[in-house]
């Protein structure tokens, strides 16, 4: 793939230089009209393409084809020649880009696409791969580089999502062998302090002590059987807006005791989908339940509905809790890790397992001490 992306590139620099005049002594005798026609045809040639393209002299940019504009989310009206380049390559690659740019101006050779992060209008950092060539006689600026470049945002997605998948996988077979392991000898340590207790007159204080951690030793012992068992092989037709009606029902009681009111909207005219109705409850009440522990003071939960292109619903669940930092939202999801003082962090992670299994994804966004939104996209498969 890279091969033939930098030969592409190659093809397309000389092309543009034997459009340019390029020799080893100028441009052979070629006038400002012919050099102005020939640059006019090089811009025709690449503003179409697909791929991200620009011309800079290191400094400031010439030139951006269609592709580049919307790139860096320019539109071709507000664009205009001196654009500072390093102005939307991201502080942390300005460096490396400007060490780049002094070598390529050595050498007719591409250089190879190599990572690096953009800012485009409006803040958004993308993720791209560039290769950059140089062009000799741009019409009254000499010696220029042209850049290609490769939107990563997608790719970026994927792998991270793959990542996510496999994170899961490893868990649910730790899972598995953990709960196996704990679940028999749990079972004799419940049983015998029950009995103990009913034999000893004295000492029950601490055998309800005993009793209550072994019951919560035991729920996490569930968790992780939860967590291990093959998710979503048997679907049937169900409303997801009946489903999320049966959870808000049930945690009715615990939102009132909190101060907390949920509103519910459907803009969806039909919410049924495949799916397996108990393993959504279980997504629900779970992410549900955070975001009312996460409002001590009360407040307003939206639950907002969607239907996306036929093919897809979407359910964002909105707090205005504490909200997470920035730098734990990586982390969510992961076997262990919890925002909260008594959390396993392994209901988040089945609630992700439980998604993938419906071959849906599960985003989340916070900002602290504005609140959270998890974002539900399930396919409908009807």
């Amino acid at each position: 793939m890279r091969r033939k992306a930098v030969y592409y590139n190659k093809s397309l620099a000389l092309n543009v230089k034997r459009k340019l005049g390029k020799g080893n002594h100028g441009v052979d005798g070629m006038d400002d009209v012919d050099a102005r026609s020939d640059m006019h045809n090089y811009q025709r040639l690449i503003k179409y393409l697909p791929e991200p393209i620009f011309v800079h002299d290191g400094n400031d940019i010439l030139f951006a084809n269609q592709a580049g504009l919307k790139l860096l989310n320019i539109s071709e009206s507000d664009f205009s020649t001196g654009h500072m380049s390093f102005r939307y390559i991201h502080p942390d690659y300005r460096e490396r880009s400007a060490d780049r740019v002094k070598a390529i101006m050595q050498t007719d050779e591409p250089n190879e696409f190599l990572e690096c992060k953009l800012i485009a209008e409006g803040g958004e950092i993308i993720d791209v791969e560039v290769s950059s060539t140089r062009i000799r006689n741009y019409l009254n600026k000499g010696t220029v580089v042209q850049s290609v470049f490769r939107d990563m945002r997608e790719r970026k997605k994927e792998e991270e999502a793959l990542i996510q998948s496999e994170k899961l996988s490893v868990a649910g077979q730790m899972a598995a062998g953990i709960a196996h392991e704990i679940r028999n000898p749990l079972t004799s340590l419940i049983g015998f302090s029950k009995f103990l207790k009913t034999k000893i007159d004295q000492y029950h204080e601490y055998f309800d002590i005993m009793l209550v951690e072994l019951d919560r030793i035991n729920s996490i012992v569930q968790e992780f059987m939860a967590l291990a068992k093959p998710q979503a092989n048997q679907f049937r037709k169900h409303d997801l807006v009946k489903i999320i009606q049966s959870v808000l029902t049930l945690l009715e009681t615990q939102a009132i005791l909190r101060d907390v009111q949920i509103v519910s909207r459907a803009d969806a005219t039909s919410a049924e989908l495949l799916c397996d109705e108990n393993q959504l409850k279980q997504v629900f009440v779970n992410v549900l339940k955070n975001a009312i522990e996460a409002m001590p003071s009360g407040g307003v939960i939206t639950i907002d509905m969607k239907l996306h292109q036929q093919s897809e619903l979407i359910v964002e669940i909105i707090d205005q809790g504490i909200g997470i930092p920035h730098d734990q939202l990586p982390k969510l999801g992961g076997p262990f890790f919890t925002t909260k003082d008594s959390g396993t962090g392994l209901g988040l992670m089945i609630c992700y397992r439980i998604i993938e299994g419906h071959h849906g994804r599960m985003d989340i966004t916070s900002t602290p001490r504005k609140g959270t939104t998890v974002s539900i996209f399930l396919p409908r498969n009807v």
